[in-house]
């Protein structure tokens, strides 16, 4: 289908040419453009195509220019869609000098807003007219809306000399105060003490299990800011009602039991302190919404209101998992993650800090001192230390128990189906838990706690809520940077010797093969890299060829060949335990690929054979190394090629691990990027004939069934009539029993005009059959933290990392003596707040006392007053004498300013 151009868009032709020729000019421009200018920004679509391959010679790191741009173009097959040659030589003609370059991306990135707006108010007017959700409309056209916003915003980096000059600014005005207190007080004066007070932009929660206090708390805190401080504060209350709060709020004022003030069975002299500080009460700039069930959404649109009339410092939430998502959905899992988001954004969008209470499992009382732990806040579950996470900046894969403490890039699942990038703020362990062993179709495996979340087409679902038949997401291709460390030969000769190779201690190195190209190949390198001088011996129809050491070997002098295996990591043992070393996982595609072609002409097969009149294609690569099978499976994803693990075993032998390409397109592009060295590789192109001959099976890479149920909401007119647009006969209900191919959701997505199925159609992921959930034991367990996607890919599966990654500091209650039936006294009346977590701060325990009959939490006696001290410096003058003496890199007047 052509695209429809809608010349009525605001755009302007001659400075997209501008822009584009100004690169041809001077390649040095192309920083400023990338920084501003993304290819969709371009209204013309030749203009976008010739942005995006500048974009991709940048990212392989050629040089931009027209001759080369224009190889590259036609390489792709794009040159005669943006009108040849000519066109680009059009385009130097309209280069725009460099001064004013950035002025007219900015024109441009205005222009494509400014169309986004009209398309999208356009959408919004459309669906208006047939919505059903009407909340699901106002979520998506706040999305929209706000994502233009995010787009308009340009990052800029800052010069470290104005950094340091505005942070010695904030330094010296901290200086002037009496307090350490930077943030808001909670009035507990060791609390404040660890962290400061509450800052802008902080979600904070405080957990515990019911009857710990969380509410009594958290009315504690406001009491002190808000009644006591007079700051405005918000309570968002969806447990009491706003006269059970008042009652609080009333007892802890007057000390007067809230039992008592519950019957009303109240002395004329407590009634009159009772309303003499009901008074008072009243005057605090204290609001209060008990909502129950309040959405996110709503919680947000209140809180901005009063912000803007109110100017609150401050919003308590209890608690998180009373509230709901905007979007209807069956997932827990996922509306909990949606709203601990939601929060944060909220906390950082009216820059204030944000308080949310919530509630424990029963995780931290099977423990022996009943204390709670991060890990009981983390609603993700957690995965076993032997599961691989991919470093996205080498393309090697780690242990995650390896990673703990550690900070890296990994891969992820983002909004649009895509693996991509992102960062990895926090590894860290987790404690014991029971585990169990998900299997899928494909052959992947990984070992998760009962509440870890995988993606299904609906969202994220604990382990514990899937079945023997669900389609979980895994990754369908990935594409990592790369460290290109090995040559050529060292590729082919690692490749050779891990597939049949003999290199073991105390034993004569020699390789093994029927194909003496193979052993030639071998010969040939080993004498290059090494200097040795191979044996070949032929037996039968088997060729051998040994690998002596060029040198006397003696106790301190090792063969060449120990020396280079050591040094690559790879281990000198028998096929069943060989491994595929990490510098192989860092290679470039080029080379990767020259790593497989020589690795399947060891035990790899590639034949074709008729089968009932019909061509049988099979490609695939045996092992008896288990780890071995799914490290290749892996590698294969980065060629975009779908693998599948076949265990096979005969009698008493060991299990060879078959990793099997099915499907037209999997076999064409293996054939077609990597193929394979010696005998089997002359099959290639005799293959490749009959696979462009040959209509692809579809049910190898689709997307699930239950896409159809979301396809039947979407649609406005009958089945029938749909089926016949899309080019299938009319089938009924039993349309809901298959999955959809790639293809017909492309058709239906441009039928339906639907991002969502765009998204999916064009998806990265793979969406592979459970077929084994199985019980194993307790073991050690770990955690990520994905800051940007909330998730990652682990053994190339998609899993959910913790909900607690979006706090700034986490608080948990315990109180010791409720769990006691007798109590020391030192632990009546004690709580213990435990500081689990906070971004900018130490952690620790702090001691409050807890009166129950008042509910109400202070200061133990011991602490008699607020914060005044610990300023370890001189007087004021001595300060901004001290910062001037310093400032030898600032010129007078940035000194004076400061």
């Amino acid at each position: 289908m052509a695209e429809e151009i809608d010349l009525t868009l605001p755009h302007d032709d001659q400075t997209e040419r501008a822009v584009l020729g100004s690169i041809f000019l001077d390649p040095s421009v192309s920083d400023v453009v990338l920084n501003i200018l993304k290819p969709d920004d371009f209204f013309n679509q030749k203009h976008r195509i010739i942005y995006e391959a500048i974009l991709e010679l940048i990212e392989e790191g050629k040089e931009i220019d027209p001759l080369i741009l224009i190889n590259h173009l036609d390489a792709k097959g794009k040159l005669e869609k943006i009108g040849g040659k000519n066109y680009i030589a059009l385009i130097g003609n309209d280069a725009a000098p460099p001064n004013v370059v950035e002025t007219l991306a900015q024109q441009l990135k205005e222009k494509a807003i400014a169309r986004n707006l009209i398309l999208v108010a356009k959408n919004i007017i459309e669906k208006s007219k047939k919505i059903r959700d009407v909340n699901q409309l106002i979520e998506e056209a706040e999305t929209q809306i706000f994502q233009l916003n995010e787009d308009r915003t340009v990052t800029l980096y800052y010069d470290i000399k104005d950094v340091i000059k505005e942070t010695l600014h904030i330094i010296n005005e901290l200086s002037k105060k009496e307090t350490i207190i930077t943030g808001i007080p909670s009035g507990f004066y060791d609390i404040d003490r660890l962290t400061t007070g509450f800052h802008p932009g902080d979600l904070i929660i405080i957990a515990a299990r019911p009857a710990m206090g969380k509410t009594s708390f958290a009315l504690s805190i406001l009491h002190n800011i808000s009644v006591l401080e007079k700051r405005p504060a918000a309570f968002f209350s969806l447990e009491m009602s706003k006269e059970q709060i008042a009652m609080r709020l009333l007892s802890l004022e007057t000390r007067i039991k809230l039992k008592d003030i519950r019957s009303g069975f109240l002395s004329p002299e407590k009634l009159q302190k009772l309303t003499e500080k009901a008074a008072e009460i009243s005057k605090s700039p204290l609001f209060i919404d008990d909502t129950a069930s309040i959405s996110i959404l709503d919680l947000r649109a209140k809180a901005r209101r009063l912000k803007r009339e109110k100017d609150i410092q401050l919003i308590v939430v209890d608690y998180l998992q009373l509230m709901r998502s905007h979007r209807r959905t069956e997932n827990r899992q996922q509306e909990v993650a949606e709203i601990s988001r939601g929060l944060k954004a909220l906390a950082k969008e009216l820059n204030i800090p944000v308080i949310s209470l919530a509630q424990l499992s029963r995780q931290a009382e099977m423990r022996a001192d009943k204390r709670p732990q991060l890990a009981d806040l983390r609603e993700s579950g957690c995965l076993t230390g032997d599961t691989l996470v991919v470093d996205a900046e080498t393309g090697k894969l780690h242990k995650i128990k390896d990673m703990v403490g550690k900070q890296f890039y990994t891969l992820s699942m983002d909004e649009n189906f895509k693996i991509k990038k992102s960062f990895v703020s926090k590894v860290f362990y987790s404690g014991k838990k029971k585990v169990y062993l998900l299997k899928t179709r494909s052959g992947r495996e990984i070992k998760a706690s009962a509440n870890h979340p995988f993606y299904k087409l609906d969202g994220w679902y604990r382990l514990d809520q899937l079945k023997i038949g669900d389609k979980i997401a895994t990754a369908r291709k990935i594409n990592t940077d790369y460290q290109d460390k090995l040559s050529d030969e060292e590729i082919i000769l690692i490749a050779h010797l891990l597939g049949d190779g003999y290199i073991l201690p105390k034993q004569p190195y020699h390789y093994t093969s029927q194909d003496l190209e193979n052993i030639k190949i071998v010969a040939k390198t080993a004498k290059k890299l090494f200097g040795i001088d191979p044996k070949i011996v032929q037996q039968k129809n088997w060729y051998h060829v040994y690998l002596p050491s060029p040198y006397r070997l003696t106790h301190n002098k090792k063969h060449p060949i120990t020396y280079w295996f050591d040094k690559l990591g790879i281990k000198r043992v028998r096929s069943y335990e060989k491994e595929i070393p990490s510098s192989i996982f860092s290679l470039s595609k080029d080379k990767l690929s020259l790593f497989i072609k020589h690795l399947w002409a060891t035990d790899g097969s590639i034949t074709y054979r008729k089968s009932k009149g019909k061509d049988q294609i099979s490609i695939y690569y045996s092992t008896t190394s288990k780890k071995f099978a799914h490290q290749l499976q892996h590698l294969l994803l980065k060629f975009g090629i779908i693998s599948v693990i076949r265990k096979n075993q005969k009698d008493n032998y060991r299990p060879n691990y078959n990793v099997y390409i099915y499907g037209k397109n999997n076999q064409k592009i293996f054939l077609n990027e990597i193929g394979c060295f010696g005998a089997r590789g002359k099959h290639v192109n005799k293959i490749l004939d009959i696979l462009n001959e040959k209509s692809e099976n579809p049910n190898i890479d689709t997307i699930p069934k239950e896409t159809w149920r979301y396809i039947d909401k979407l649609r406005d007119i009958s089945w029938r009539e749909f089926s016949k647009k899309i080019g299938m006969s009319y089938c009924g209900t039993s349309l809901f029993k298959n999955s959809v191919s790639r293809k017909r959701l492309l058709k239906i997505a441009n039928i339906l005009n639907v991002a969502f199925l765009y998204k999916l159609a064009n998806s990265d992921l793979f969406w592979d059959e459970i077929i084994e959930i199985e019980e194993l034991g307790v073991e050690d367990v770990y955690d990520m933290t994905v800051e940007d996607t909330h998730n990652f890919v682990a053994n190339d599966i998609v899993v959910h990392n913790s909900i607690e990654q979006d706090a700034d500091l986490v608080m948990f209650i315990h109180r010791p003596e409720y769990y006691k039936k007798n109590p020391t006294p030192e632990e009546e009346g004690l709580a213990e707040i435990i500081i689990a977590k906070q971004r900018n701060g130490p952690t620790g325990v702090v001691n409050l006392a807890f009166i129950k009959e008042i509910t109400r939490f202070e200061n133990l006696a011991k602490t008699t007053s607020p914060i005044v001290e610990e300023k370890e410096t001189e007087p004021h003058d001595t300060i901004e004498s001290e910062f001037s003496d310093n400032l030898d890199f600032l010129n007078e007047e940035d000194i004076a300013e400061i």
